[in-house]
Formats: structure tokens, C-alpha cells, sequence
């Protein structure tokens, strides 16, 4: 098992020897046994501990033996204690969920000298990890259960059984103390583990080594899946700034357009329901909308428009001098008239005559009914219309701010001004005012 251990470890990691690994350890079999082979191995390491105190005087000898493994083993020694049940009753969430909570936000603080924080889930967790998922409801991701390793955890005993790593520990007379919580069906892994499982390996003895083995063709599966939703994606996304357009065209000759839909907003907190409901909207007129606790989904003419909630404040901006733009998002110089303007065509930047603005100035979100007289034209255009002339899209004219002097509109920030506000003969002084951030 050690030289299995040491393989295994150095296909996952490139340059093995040369990291460091903080090893999350609970005093249980499994996690004393994977300290033991990390030791005999050589590798770089430390040991951390949590103790929840959910187990009274159990929880504080388990502590006590990873405090004296980490000391035999002349490793770093980290430790942290917990009132479980207090975070769980403050937050509401499950036990499991409270502890898991607790301890990786505790792994983040200590990690800052470490390669990989190392957790000691093996072959049986795996399996009940995707029998959990599958009784949940999962998609293939799910499927795959545990990942082996991501960019910082590391999980090297996944392919070593429940049974492997105790007869190991036998053998060697690695010290580890078992955890009377495991035999409780109160925790819905447990009742995997001590009901389900047990009655799946009557029907096959090798139950543990054959979900291993699928569970390893499921990971391939989906990483070749993967790499072609990839593709697919590319081909119908164009990504401006926090903005996503996705091609409705593209999207609709999709061999299965809720599949990649699904898969693009998925990530964004939309279910497979809600992204049923977007499909249904293609067919309809421009202007629905959807969202999630986070993004919201617009549906224009020729895109599905995918952003952020919120993108810019929406309440109205009383500017009672000119300085005051300096803290929404804009620059302001002043300039003598002597000195020309640099009229190199940038809808950021305004140049305004500053007799003309007549404070306090507003700045809002425009409204319908709007008018202003844009720039270079004679008379005045509704602001819808020019939207559409401009082919200002849904999610974009929603965001639209206006500049305001004396209820006229100076400026459509960062697309067009007011020829009224322009600069002309009797200008003797004007402002350049750059938009550069978000209001």
C-alpha cells in the first residue's frame, strides 16, 4: 500500500517531493492512516485538527492523540476548537453542514504556506457521495462524486477502500480512534453507509472496487462532455465586460438547446425550470426578463443578454457643483476657450459650455418620454427611438444614466450629448467631463 500510496501521489501531483501539504486529521482510522504514509513517504507536511466538541470527552481524546501523532511525527501542528452548535443554531444550517462550514473556513486561514490542504475520503465515501447525489437528483457532474484533487485539496486515499485502510492500520499498529457518531442514522450518510450499502454488497461482494472503477469512467466521460459543451459554448457566447450575449439563432440550431442553455446558466443560479422558461420566451417579443438571486437574463431581439443584478445604483444624483461629478465615476478639467477642445470622436467625454449648465444638475436613469436633441442633428428624438436607431439593446438602454441641467438632458452618459450644451462662439470657458467608472 505505501508504494501504491507514494505512485498515486506523484501521478497527481507533478513535483510531489517539492510541495507541502497540510493534512486535515481527525484521529479516525482513515486520516491516521494517511498521516502514517505521508511520514513514510517523505513528503513535506503538517497536521491539523478540529476538534467540534460534539462528542464531550470522546471529541477532546481524539484531540489529544492527533496532538501526540503530529509530535512523533516532528510535523507543524495546527488546532482549532469549535462551538458547533452554536454556529449551526446562529446560521440555521444542518450539523454537517455547520462543521463543514467551520473547518474549511479555518483551512483558508492557516493554508497561506501550504501547496494542498489533504482530506482522507477513500473508496467508500466516494461511492456513497454518488449514491447521495443520485437520490438527490444530479446531472452527470453529480455522477462523478468526489474530485480527486482541485487547484488547492488533494484527496489521495479515494481509490484505497474502508477495509484496505483498516487492515492496514492493523498491520502496522497505527493508532486512530473510531468515531461513535459514524453508527448513528441521524446523519443521512450514515444510513447510506450502515443500511444501503450492506444490502447492495449482498447482491455484489466487490461493490466498493466496481463503483470505483465507474465512477472513474463517469470523471472521463464528463471531461470529454465538458470539452465539448465547451466548444458548443464558444460558438454562441460573446462576453462584454460583465455582460454575456448569448445568440438566440445559434442557440435555437442546437441539437439540444435547453441542455447547453442549461449548462451556460447553470453557474448563475438557474434552474433547469427557470431555463425551460427562457426557452419558451424565443419565441416571443423582446423585453422578458428573468433572474436569479444573482444575474439577471434579458431577452432581446437577437440575444439573450445575461449580467449582474444591480449594475449600476438606481437612485437619482443631486450634483450641486461641477466637483462633485469627481465622486460618480467621472473626471472634470476646465479649459478656457483658447485652448481647442480635442474633439476625437469618445462617447465617455463631454465637452460642455459652462455658462449653459444651470445647477444643481441630476443625474438619473432615464424614463420614458424622454427627449433630447442629439448631437450634430437638428431637433429633438425621443430617447426610445434613438435606443432603436442606435440598436441599443434591452439590458444596455435599462442601465442608460442622463445628465440633467434645468430638466433638459445635457448628456446620454457614454453615448451621445446635447447639441444644445455644445460648444459655439460665445463660449468662453467649457468642461471636458470623462466617464470612466460605474456611477
Amino acid at each position: 500500500m505505501v508504494e501504491q500510496f507514494r505512485q498515486h501521489i506523484e501521478q497527481l501531483v507533478p513535483f510531489a517531493q517539492e510541495k507541502k501539504y497540510l493534512l486535515t486529521v481527525s484521529g479516525g482510522a482513515d486520516s491516521s492512516v494517511m498521516a502514517w504514509l505521508f511520514h513514510h513517504c517523505g513528503f513535506d507536511f503538517a497536521i491539523a485538527h478540529c476538534n467540534f466538541h460534539l462528542r464531550g470527552e470522546e471529541s477532546d481524546k481524539d484531540m489529544l492523540l492527533v496532538r501526540e501523532m503530529a509530535k512523533n511525527y516532528g510535523v507543524r501542528y495546527f488546532e482549532q476548537e469549535f462551538d458547533t452548535l452554536d454556529y449551526q443554531k446562529q446560521h440555521g444550517l444542518s450539523l454537517e453542514m455547520a462543521a463543514r462550514e467551520l473547518r474549511y473556513h479555518w483551512f483558508a486561514q492557516i493554508f497561506t504556506d501550504f501547496d494542498f490542504v489533504v482530506t482522507a475520503h477513500n473508496a467508500n465515501d466516494n461511492a456513497e457521495t454518488f449514491l447521495l447525489n443520485m437520490t438527490r437528483g444530479t446531472g452527470l457532474r453529480g455522477l462523478t462524486a468526489i474530485p480527486e484533487k482541485t487547484t488547492t485539496l488533494l484527496r489521495p486515499l479515494l481509490h484505497f477502500s474502508s477495509a484496505q485502510i483498516r487492515r492496514f492500520a492493523a498491520e502496522k499498529g497505527i493508532a486512530y480512534r473510531n468515531d461513535a457518531s459514524n453508527e448513528s442514522e441521524a446523519f443521512q450518510r450514515n444510513k447510506i453507509r450502515l443500511s444501503v450499502m450492506p444490502k447492495l454488497e449482498e447482491l455484489n461482494p466487490e461493490l466498493i472496487p466496481v463503483f470505483s472503477r465507474n465512477i472513474d469512467l463517469l470523471k472521463r466521460q464528463y471531461r470529454f462532455y465538458q470539452r465539448k459543451m465547451d466548444e458548443i459554448k464558444s460558438s454562441l457566447l460573446a462576453e462584454e465586460g460583465e455582460m454575456l450575449r448569448i445568440s438566440i439563432d445559434k442557440l435555437r440550431k442546437c441539437e439540444d438547446p435547453a441542455l447547453v442553455l442549461f449548462e451556460i446558466l447553470k453557474d448563475d443560479g438557474f434552474n433547469a425550470s427557470e431555463v425551460e422558461q427562457i426557452l419558451d420566451s424565443l419565441e416571443k417579443s423582446p423585453g422578458k426578463c428573468f433572474y436569479s438571486s444573482r444575474y439577471q437574463v434579458v431577452k432581446d431581439r437577437k440575444y439573450l443578454i445575461v449580467s449582474p443584478i444591480d449594475t449600476f445604483q438606481q437612485e437619482e444624483k443631486k450634483i450641486e457643483k461641477i466637483d462633485d461629478l469627481e465622486a460618480l465615476g467621472f473626471t472634470v478639467e476646465k479649459f478656457p476657450i483658447s485652448i481647442a477642445p480635442d474633439y476625437t470622436p469618445n462617447p465617455d467625454i463631454l465637452y460642455v459650455d459652462e455658462k449653459k449648465l444651470v445647477f444643481p444638475l441630476i443625474l438619473r436613469h432615464w424614463q420614458e418620454g424622454d427627449r433630447f436633441c442629439p448631437f450634430g442633428m437638428q431637433g429633438s428624438k425621443k430617447l426610445s427611438d434613438f435606443f432603436i436607431d442606435q440598436k441599443i439593446n434591452l439590458l444596455e438602454k435599462k442601465n442608460v444614466q442622463v445628465l440633467c441641467s434645468a430638466d433638459k438632458i445635457v448628456w446620454l452618459v457614454g453615448l451621445r450629448s446635447d447639441d444644445r450644451f455644445k460648444i459655439d462662439h460665445q463660449t468662453e470657458n467649457y468642461y471636458k467631463i470623462q466617464y470612466y467608472g460605474s456611477i
